[in-house]
């Protein structure tokens, strides 16, 4: 039974599946919980490699719409979640059930991509704008992306906008967000690191937030400090900002404090620096280094000790 399920749940993921099939996987999922999680770690299996298409979107909508008007159920709530996926949640609630008035909800859906720590995955969005992920992060958008070209980023991305003047593109990263008709930048905005940053390479872009607005041209970088909302922007070496994309991490000039907080982003650990050394100095990381390896190098730069306890690193001056 499950491998016939699950290839049913793999058709409905790619939005090709009839309306007897979904009424399958409904009933399904209204068994039990452990019926839910299999559907939950199936769709996570799926999503892997795949990005949806401008049909599957609207597969996904035509589908939803059609099981959202049968009431075959007492209750049918939907959860949008992860990777070109649907995730649905059933609520069985007692007492008679009235016919309710045919309404479709206007909640979009919504499509996430992420990566594991030390992974780079290549997302081509459904205009062809191509986004590669550096690790650690997560990039989401709506199925009414071809409306808004909108998309949420958490971490860092290189964004290769297909050029459209009638529709920007919008990167949203928290309270911030970089507006572009069409260009080639990295932003990154790492939960852990508490600023945001944007390299500009071609074209040209605005960043803006509830307090500030400016407008970038090629060549510059912009940086913007959440706690006290200090921004700079500064012509510099804006490749050097792409070299994660070939394995490494340039860094012509970054504080002790801000490169291991970007360390800690990428390979998922908790770092903990005791020290105020803020001179900022020039590092090259290849990231398919170990860990260790890279403390051994920064301790001998900086003139450091390190050391692991129950999975933190901790880091202070000799």
């Amino acid at each position: 039974m499950n491998d016939n399920t699950k290839t049913l749940c793999y058709s409905y993921f790619a939005g090709e599946i009839s309306r007897k099939a979904a009424k399958q996987i409904r009933a399904f999922l209204a068994e039990s919980e452990a019926n839910r999680a299999l559907f939950r770690e199936w769709e996570a299996e799926w999503k892997t490699g795949h990005i949806p298409t401008l049909y599957q979107i609207d597969s996904y909508k035509k589908l939803r719409r059609r099981i959202i008007r049968r009431h075959n159920l007492r209750t049918l709530s939907w959860a949008v979640g992860t990777a070109a996926a649907i995730g649905l949640i059933l609520m069985l609630l007692p007492g008679k059930v009235k016919e309710a008035p045919q309404v479709i909800p206007s909640i979009p859906n919504v499509f996430t991509v992420e990566t594991r720590y030390c992974e780079l995955t290549k997302v081509i969005l459904p205009d062809s704008t191509l986004v590669w992920l550096n690790a650690a992060s997560r990039l989401s958008y709506t199925d009414e992306y071809m409306t808004d070209r909108r998309v949420n980023l958490s971490g860092e991305g290189f964004f290769d906008v297909r050029h459209n003047p009638h529709s920007p593109f919008t990167v949203v990263m928290g309270d911030n967000r970089i507006i572009v008709s069409g260009t080639k930048f990295n932003a990154c905005a790492y939960p852990g690191e508490g600023e945001v940053e944007a390299a500009l390479l071609e074209g040209s872009i605005a960043f803006s937030n509830h307090s500030v607005q400016v407008d970038m041209q090629p060549g510059e970088i912009l940086s913007y400090r959440l706690s006290d909302e200090n921004l700079r922007k500064y012509s510099g070496d804006v490749r050097s900002r792409t070299s994660w994309l070939l394995g490494t991490l340039e860094c012509p000039s970054i504080s002790l404090e801000r490169l291991l907080a970007r360390i800690s982003s990428i390979y998922g650990v908790t770092i903990r620096y005791s020290g105020d050394n803020t001179q900022e100095f020039g590092f090259i990381l290849h990231l398919k280094e170990s860990l260790p390896n890279i403390l051994d190098a920064i301790s001998c730069i900086k003139n450091l000790t390190w050391s692991e306890k129950d999975g933190i690193y901790y880091v202070q001056a000799r």
